[in-house]
C-alpha cells in the first residue's frame, strides 16, 4: 500500500525528466527562422544602395531539418553562379565547432528607374536627353542589361535601332567616333621638344583616346597613333 502511494509521484517525476530532456533537445536544434532571417538580411544588404528595397520571398525550409544549434553567428553567402535577383539560392553556414551549411531558395524582385527610349530611335542616333525617359522596371526581367543614369548614355551613339519604351543597355551604345575611316586627319609628331604636323588618311573609325592607323599623304607610310582631338592623331606616344 505504501508503494502504491509513491507510484504517481514516481510517474510524474519521470514525466518531468522526460519533458526536461525534450526541452533541452529542442534548445540544441538550430532555429529555421534564424536561418531564413540570415538569408533575408544578406539579400537586403546586397541591394542597400537602391532607391527601393527588394521584394524577397523565401521558400519554406524542410521542417524535418535538424541542425545543431550554432555557437557562432550564422554566415550567409552567395554560392558560385547564383545571383541576387530572380530565382536564386543563398547559402547559410555555421562556422562553429559543429559546422553545417544550408541553402535557402528565394525569389527576389528588384525595381529601379531605368533609362528607356522615349520614341523610336534609329541605329546611329547620337543620344540626347530628349531621346530618354526613366521608367520603373523589374530588373530580373532585363537579362540584356540596363542603365539607370541618363548621363552615361547622353552623347553616345546607338549600335542598333530601338523601339519606343525599350531599355537601353550599356552595350547598346558606343562612343561617337572622333575620326571616321577615309577622313583627312592631322598627324602630330613630337621629337626633341619640337612638334611636326602633317596630314594623313584614317584607315578606320576611332574614338577619342583610341588607337588608329593612318596613311601619311606625303610619304604613303602607314603609322599608328592616339586620337587626341577630333581629326587629330598624335604618334610616338
Amino acid at each position: 500500500m505504501r508503494t502504491g502511494r509513491w507510484l504517481p509521484k514516481i510517474v510524474l517525476g519521470c514525466y518531468g525528466l522526460a519533458a526536461t530532456a525534450f526541452t533541452v533537445a529542442d534548445e540544441a536544434i538550430q532555429s529555421l527562422a534564424a536561418i531564413q532571417n540570415a538569408a533575408s538580411a544578406f539579400l537586403m544588404t546586397q541591394h542597400r544602395n537602391r532607391s527601393e528595397p527588394p521584394q524577397i520571398q523565401l521558400r519554406d525550409l524542410d521542417p524535418r531539418l535538424r541542425l545543431a544549434q550554432c555557437a557562432a553567428p550564422l554566415e550567409a553567402f552567395l554560392p558560385g553562379g547564383a545571383k541576387t535577383v530572380g530565382s536564386t539560392s543563398i547559402g547559410v553556414r555555421c562556422p562553429g565547432p559543429k559546422p553545417w551549411t544550408v541553402y535557402q531558395n528565394a525569389t527576389v524582385q528588384v525595381f529601379d528607374q531605368v533609362q528607356v527610349a522615349s520614341r523610336f530611335l534609329s541605329k546611329g542616333t547620337v543620344l540626347s536627353a530628349a531621346d530618354l525617359r526613366a521608367e520603373r522596371r523589374e530588373l530580373s526581367g532585363l537579362p540584356g542589361g540596363y542603365e539607370t543614369a541618363a548621363e552615361q548614355l547622353i552623347g553616345k551613339q546607338l549600335r542598333q535601332a530601338l523601339m519606343a519604351g525599350a531599355e537601353i543597355a550599356p552595350q547598346a551604345v558606343q562612343a561617337v567616333p572622333a575620326i571616321r575611316r577615309g577622313e583627312t586627319v592631322t598627324i602630330i609628331s613630337r621629337q626633341g621638344g619640337m612638334e611636326v604636323s602633317s596630314s594623313g588618311i584614317a584607315l578606320s573609325d576611332a574614338e577619342l583616346g583610341g588607337r588608329v592607323r593612318i596613311r601619311n599623304e606625303s610619304s604613303q607610310r602607314v603609322v599608328e597613333g592616339t586620337v587626341t582631338d577630333k581629326r587629330q592623331v598624335e604618334i610616338g606616344r
